[in-house]
């Protein structure tokens, strides 16, 4: 298997608003000219261990807000994300759906939050009544 510092093929990052985010321009110029995936079976098994429960892709994925992953549309176009690093393989080179790929900008549930906690902002017109124990 090929030895990769994961470091070199981390996408340059962007700070917006508090929150990092992935450059869809940038990840489309690292990427392989070559599709992914051989087939959709192996894009949707692959996407539902991974990108499913990334929370980088969570916002868009569940309250349509955001462009969504940057790396997921790469795919999409048909080119292999350099931040998709190749998964282990048997003697004979087969691998397992979700084991083809490791994502090195995944973050999982469980992994930590975006920096400190916030409140949830107090309803509209509620003039400071509900105030916490």
């Amino acid at each position: 298997m090929l030895a990769v510092d994961v470091r070199r093929v981390a996408a340059p990052e962007r700070e917006r608003a508090g929150r990092v985010t992935l450059d869809f321009q940038d990840a489309y110029d690292r990427s392989r000219d070559q599709a992914p995936f051989s087939n959709g079976t192996e894009g949707y098994g692959w996407m539902a261990s991974w990108c499913d429960v990334c929370l980088r892709d969570a916002p868009f994925r569940n309250m349509g807000k955001g462009s969504g992953c940057p790396l997921l549309q790469v795919a999409l176009m048909g080119r292999t994300p350099a931040e998709w690093i190749d998964g282990p393989r048997d003697e004979h080179g087969a691998y397992s759906i979700e084991g083809q790929y490791t994502c090195v900008q995944f973050k999982g549930p469980g992994s930590g939050g975006c920096g400190e906690p916030r409140p949830k902002p107090e309803p509209p017109g509620m003039d400071g009544a509900v105030r916490p124990a």
